[in-house]
């Protein structure tokens, strides 16, 4: 959630069978924003004017969910920080006080800076699907309607679209469709303010009410064909510390204004829990020829706690009676999970403190459309808000494909899979993230495709249906989601990234570290430390806002520029802790930074060097960049290598063990960057997780030589090579085909050369059991084939000759 409202735009459109107001409102019609960050919605309720005893304010709106972006289902949802999940898990205490004063509450939603907003939903599916959460969080939690602001957004972030002409109208469309009943209002700025006209219709048919975003100003709203009564070209911000707080002149100046030109709408916004009386009464006597007084008590406020529910939701083995749900899971959480038909109000519930990823529900009604929802129990007296599920169909008993798989990524191709079932054939649909329309494969008849022909590092999406033997074809299954990757490259051997503290870095994409537990580590070497204040070198990390960081960095404002930080977001704010250890320049140190729930703690060369006790769950939610946080000014001049992320926290063994290599399939291993491919635009992710990093005004000359370790197989890995029959040919002729002999639905097989550098990695199994050997030279080489089924290894050697 953003504090720098001053910037917001919010529009409001009047629609013919829209909601009215309560009979009583004042004209104009009193709308004021309060910052749950840091005030109590409630002090909405404690103003009134003071001849009549009306309430001063007829809307209250709290500021505010933002739209985040769910990366592995190309999916924009309504994310609460911890102030407005506490506001909306105790509605009794914060909202329905205001309702019971005639007051409508409205939820505010904006941008979170990861590529979505009300302006670029590629299509009206996601466009009825945000607008379906939308409405499902307006009616479960008792709220009036809600307020859209086109701030923050980040636009083309994570492999999002830009900002289309249609999008706007189509969220308008379906959200009335979805909540005729409730307000919708829009705060007048950004993107959206251009876009108002669509395919014939206007977005001005769907929105109630709007007003001026920049506040001390007075601008009417151009929404057609919203009238004066529906608008307020006032912006006010409340007279407090903040220096872009309205002049009282200016409050003055705008309530006359806005009575003599015949507006509808004066808009408030940050009411505080200090007593602003005379300051409102500057614009209540000429609005409504009334002084404005303090006539119920001030609320204080104290900041809720963090619980973010699990991304990841999809529906699998749908069977026109069942389905299963899934979502990713946090180990340390449980969760509540309900679902209902679509054209019901009643949720029922599917199962409560439910520990896993996955649950079945059946009994479901043929051919019917269902909703379903998921909340994490964080604590015993901590949920998150819900997160609302994609609309399923239940399907005609022609199961929809599920377990879909994707690997092999090659920047121009990639290898596509999913469970085999009774289907006679499937049809396969892909696009890129960005797109709006589908490349549809049809006539399928195995379970896998090859896709060619795809951009490098790009962000694809697809989907499969099924058709059965009758003439009866399946729903689409959930949406896969990957990364083309880049073309491989053989390693010339161990390499490291240097970077030259001002425009080089390394953008890894999206990542969700929020939870209990992580472990960022690797090897870092620093040419020079910066000197200017605020005096930081970034080495890696999230960084969003206080309220969602993990960052690793050398110096800070009142840190020395050769100490290492590590930093996490707990509610609204960062923890840090600091080494004692002194760092030199041009001097590789392994430092690895971890947090078990209890502790944070800072290791140097495998060895503990500082920790502070924490609990609770931290927020990290944004784009992983490595040299770099920020801004460019605080980019790190030197070099980094074999740096890896993880969701769970090393113990000091695992650490000390394991600095210069792990398993690629390690427990808890999210990213693993080795850097040693030597050229190209990527330095590839080790794992499955295709956490791909780009390099960013990096050339060939990027990749230097000097390294910490010199060989990424371990001692270990090399004694327990084998020959073995698993392979054939071997040796194998160069650019032929080596076939392996495995058992499980789905392996990954690895390639090393005599050094121990990985040089190649690709997923089999079954039916798809081949590996080329085109981009490997001549000599010999270790394999290792991983089963993700047990995590079973085996490994032997090949020669290409």
């Amino acid at each position: 959630m953003k504090k720098n409202a001053f910037l917001i735009p919010l529009m409001a459109l009047m629609f013919q069978a829209a909601p009215q107001m309560k009979a009583q409102q004042l004209n104009p019609l009193g709308v004021c924003y309060v910052e749950v960050n840091n005030n109590n919605m409630l002090n909405a309720g404690s103003y009134t004017l003071q001849t009549t005893n009306r309430q001063l304010f007829d809307v209250a709106i709290i500021f505010a969910a933002n739209i985040n972006y769910d990366v592995s289902k190309s999916r924009a949802y309504i994310s609460s920080n911890n102030n407005v999940t506490k506001v909306l898990n105790d509605v009794n205490t914060y909202v329905k006080p205001l309702q019971q004063k005639g007051i409508k509450v409205l939820l505010d939603l904006l941008g979170n800076h990861q590529g979505a907003g009300i302006s670029n939903f590629p299509n009206r599916e996601a466009a009825k699907d945000f607008a379906l959460q939308v409405a499902h969080t307006v009616y479960t939690y008792g709220l009036d309607g809600v307020d859209l602001d086109d701030e923050y957004a980040g636009y083309g972030n994570n492999g999002t679209g830009q900002p289309n002409n249609s999008s706007f109208v189509m969220l308008l469309q379906e959200l009335k469709a979805a909540m005729p009943d409730k307000l919708i209002t829009f705060y007048y700025y950004g993107p959206a303010t251009s876009r108002q006209s669509y395919n014939g219709d206007s977005a001005g048919n769907y929105i109630n009410y709007s007003w001026n975003a920049m506040y001390g100003t007075y601008v009417a709203p151009n929404v057609p064909p919203l009238d004066k009564t529906k608008l307020s070209p006032a912006a006010i911000w409340i007279q407090n510390t903040n220096p872009q707080s309205t002049p009282a002149s200016v409050v003055a100046s705008s309530a006359t204004s806005t009575k003599n030109d015949g507006y509808g709408v004066f808009m408030w916004y940050d009411l505080a829990g200090t007593d602003v009386a005379n300051y409102l009464s500057t614009g209540s006597n000429i609005l409504y020829n009334e002084n404005t007084q303090l006539s119920g008590q001030l609320y204080s406020w104290s900041q809720g706690q963090a619980c973010d529910p699990p991304l990841g939701l999809d529906v699998t083995n749908v069977t026109g009676t069942s389905a299963k749900l899934n979502w990713v899971s946090n180990g340390s959480q449980t969760y509540n999970i309900d679902y209902k038909p679509a054209s019901s109000t009643t949720w029922t519930n599917v199962a409560s403190n439910y520990s896993g990823s996955n649950v079945v529900i059946n009994n479901l009604t043929m051919n019917t459309d269902y909703d379903w929802r998921i909340q994490s129990n964080c604590s015993s007296t901590l949920t998150s808000t819900y997160l609302f599920a994609p609309r399923f169909n239940s399907g005609n008993g022609c199961a929809t494909p599920s377990g879909l798989v994707s690997g092999s990524y090659l920047g121009n191709s990639a290898q596509l899979s999913w469970d085999a079932g009774t289907a006679s054939s499937y049809t396969l649909q892909y696009k890129t993230t960005a797109a709006t329309a589908w490349t549809e494969v049809q006539n399928i008849s195995t379970n896998n495709y090859s896709l060619q022909n795809l951009s490098p590092n790009t962000s694809y999406v697809w989907k499969v249906h099924a058709a059965c033997n009758g003439g009866t074809v399946s729903t689409y299954s959930a949406e896969g989601a990957f990364n083309s990757g880049f073309a491989p490259v053989v390693s010339p051997g161990p390499r490291s990234l240097s970077f030259n503290g001002s425009t080089n870095y390394l953008n890894a994409g999206q990542f969700n570290l929020s939870g209990n537990a992580v472990t960022i580590e690797g090897w870092v070497k620093v040419n020079a430390f910066k000197t200017a204040f605020p005096n930081i070198s970034s080495v890696l990390g999230i960084e969003v806002g206080d309220n969602n960081s993990a960052m690793l960095r050398f110096g800070d404002g009142n840190l020395a520029n050769n100490k290492l930080q590590f930093i996490l977001s707990f509610g609204s704010s960062q923890v840090k802790i600091n080494t004692n250890t002194i760092f030199n320049t041009n001097t590789w140190y392994h430092v690895a930074a971890t947090y078990d729930g209890t502790a944070m703690k800072l290791y140097v060369n495998g060895t503990l060097d500082t920790s502070t006790p924490v609990t609770g769950n931290f927020t990290a939610n944004g784009i992983m960049y490595l040299a770099r946080n920020y801004d460019n000014s605080r980019a790190l001049n030197g070099s980094l290598d074999e740096f890896r992320v993880w969701k769970r926290a090393l113990s000091a063994q695992e650490i000390l063990d394991n600095s210069c290599n792990v398993a690629a399939n390690s427990q808890g291993l999210e990213a693993n960057w080795k850097m040693d491919e030597g050229s190209g635009t990527g330095a590839l992710d080790a794992t499955t997780n295709t956490h791909f990093a780009t390099l960013v005004n990096m050339t060939n000359t990027s990749w230097k030589t000097e390294v910490p370790c010199n060989a990424s197989l371990s001692v270990r890995d090399v004694e327990n090579v084998k020959d073995n029959n698993s392979v054939y040919p071997n040796p194998v002729k160069r650019g032929s085909d080596i076939h392996f002999t495995v058992t499980d639905n789905s392996s990954e097989v690895s390639f090393y050369d005599i050094s121990g550098k990985l040089l190649k990695r690709q997923n089999i199994n079954q039916n798809n059991n081949t590996v080329n050997t085109q981009d490997l030279a001549t000599g010999t080489y270790i394999y290792k084939i991983t089963s993700s089924k047990n995590k079973g290894v085996s490994s032997g050697k090949i020669i290409v000759k």
